[in-house]
């Protein structure tokens, strides 16, 4: 190839798009992108030896199928392999997850993600909720100090329903009643403590006594409580002995002793709606999901792809 041919070419790299300019970097190392996902995923095995069965740390290597390393178990006598009880579980065309990972750390809707990526609208929408399973099951495990809480409101939708329990509705219509109907609203109660750890929970009725049980054991006993006007919380409260700094937002006091506010769940459910209107509505049933996904980008340590492979890696249930 002469210098000018050469030099065309480099000219026309900056043309390129992301996903080409991957596999345009994979061909120049010659590099099986199948057999590098496959190393990845059998680090986890080689490094913390665990069965998915029985959760023994005695296996051994049993041989290979589909190019993937095959395991058995010493204790239980069962074999796997690195994806078994995982969300990677059965999911082929293993070359594309990488591509499909920057597709969700871009926040791509479906129909984006299966074009980049070259595969059916079907396998993006299976991808994405598998994919999501264990963000959703990532909430804070406790929270202590200052505590914040609020709630947010997401409008009530059957998207993708192939049978309405109600009468359809056009995008932008009125609700069927004033205020925040049940029939019309879901409420999210978001806690977030000073640590950024935060715990959300789709609630269709807000009641003392429900955030009580979803909140069992979570909250530190010499915790302070920081919410709005909301009489919810005042019984909450006083159910689970914290202290409770309510605001009073309406008559403009939204500081107490210059510390207690509630700006940080505020800000926090800021960026999660304008996060939430590039999908255009989200389907009820699959509302934990984009909250959790939102919950596991919205730490700035998760937004790369190494990050979101490796939480598809941890077993289902752990």
């Amino acid at each position: 190839m002469n210098n000018s041919k050469f030099n065309s070419i480099i000219s026309e790299l900056g043309q390129l798009t992301d996903k080409q300019s991957r596999e345009l970097e994979i061909a120049l190392q010659a590099q099986d992108p199948i057999a590098t996902i496959l190393r990845q995923i059998e680090s986890r095995l080689i490094e913390h030896p665990e069965c998915p069965h029985c959760y023994s740390n005695t296996i051994n290597r049993h041989g290979k199928i589909n190019k993937t390393q095959r395991y058995r178990c010493k204790n239980c006598l069962k074999t796997f392999v690195a994806t078994t009880k995982t969300p990677l579980a059965r999911l082929r065309l293993k070359e594309r997850w990488g591509d499909y990972f920057n597709c969700m750390l871009q926040g791509k809707p479906l129909r984006g993600s299966a074009h980049e990526c070259g595969i059916n609208l079907k396998t993006s929408f299976r991808w994405r909720h598998r994919f999501l399973t264990l963000p959703f099951q990532q909430k804070a495990a406790k929270l202590e100090g200052i505590i914040e809480a609020d709630e947010t409101f997401f409008a009530y939708s059957e998207k993708g329903s192939r049978e309405l329990k109600r009468p359809p509705k056009k995008r932008g219509d009125k609700a069927g009643k004033r205020g925040r109907s049940s029939e019309d609203w879901v409420p999210v109660v978001t806690l977030r403590d000073r640590g950024k750890q935060t715990y959300e929970a789709v609630m269709p009725h807000v009641t003392a006594k429900k955030l009580s049980e979803e909140l069992k054991r979570k909250l530190e006993k010499d915790s302070v409580l920081c919410t709005d006007g909301f009489k919810v919380y005042i019984k909450f409260s006083e159910d689970n002995e914290l202290t409770h700094k309510r605001l009073n937002i309406l008559h403009g006091v939204r500081v107490i002793e210059k510390v207690f506010h509630i700006q940080n769940v505020n800000a926090y459910h800021s960026r999660l709606k304008m996060w939430m209107q590039r999908f255009h509505g989200v389907a009820t049933k699959y509302l934990e999901n984009y909250l959790g996904w939102f919950r596991f980008m919205d730490d700035p340590k998760n937004c790369n792809t190494i990050s979101l492979f490796k939480a598809q890696q941890q077993l289902n249930g752990t």
